[in-house]
């Protein structure tokens, strides 16, 4: 890029969001880059989108038991063109292990380029009472610096490899299914929940769920408009509130 000569990127906010606090992480920080778009990555098909060199995908996804969400095809429909992107991993509390590696890794083999980096908290899924709140002030604070430090690499032209922690090829994890209930007095038998699966574990005709398919990710729960849908995770809940209370901030690479 000649010297003097301003760049203009197109930002882009990218999520897989079940229940909402990885969309609200991704506003959020989409918030400090410029004026951006949203893409919906959830849902029963799969999106698709190319994008070029004066783009700046912002891509957040949930940690899953320390991984990206197990839904199979969930980024193959994204295509870079040496397209610059920030990776953003959202996680209640506990950790987010490998899950900025991994995304890294296929982000950039899929033609985009990584040049920064987040791990940020928002409630936990499972253990609401984790995570509440965030992303909150004080770490907007924090997400700040780092938003005008990924605006001054793109100013530069920098595109040097980000180092983040964890594992890039992380051996894959069976998902446990949480046991949901379904309260057919008040289903209406719309088949919104079915059509919110992004794994295609409940069937279209008779809205049961296949276990097997299942990442417990309540898109299905949280879509329902009467509340028809429930699940049971307290005791899951006591045993994450009582090992990873203590309050974690957010992290930034660059």
């Amino acid at each position: 890029m000649p010297k003097g000569e301003e760049r203009m990127y197109q930002v882009i906010g990218a999520y897989f969001s079940p229940t909402g606090g990885t969309k609200r992480a991704t506003e959020t920080v989409c918030a400090l880059l410029g004026e951006a778009e949203y893409l919906d990555l959830g849902g029963r098909e799969r999106a698709q989108r190319s994008f070029g060199p004066q783009d700046l995908l912002v891509l957040a996804l949930p940690v899953y038991a320390g991984q990206m969400p197990a839904v199979p095809g969930l980024l193959d429909g994204l295509k870079g063109d040496g397209t610059p992107c920030v990776v953003v991993a959202t996680y209640g509390n506990r950790h987010y292990d490998d899950t900025l590696a991994q995304v890294q890794r296929l982000m950039e083999e899929r033609g985009f380029r990584c040049v920064g980096a987040a791990a940020v908290i928002t409630p936990h899924i499972f253990a609401p009472t984790l995570g509440v709140g965030r992303p909150d002030e004080e770490d907007i604070s924090k997400l700040e610096p780092f938003a005008k430090g990924v605006l001054q690499k793109l100013e530069e032209g920098n595109f040097a490899h980000v180092q983040v922690p964890g594992n890039p090829t992380p051996a894959p994890k069976a998902a446990v299914p949480v046991q949901k209930d379904r309260d057919w007095d008040t289903c209406l038998g719309c088949a919104i929940c079915a059509k919110a699966c992004p794994t295609q574990a409940m069937d279209l005709s008779t809205l049961l769920w296949e276990d097997s398919k299942c990442i417990s990710c309540m898109s299905c729960v949280a879509a329902c408009p009467t509340g028809a849908l429930g699940y049971n995770s307290s005791m899951l809940a006591q045993k994450l509130t009582a090992n990873f209370s203590q309050r974690r901030e957010v992290e930034t690479f660059l």
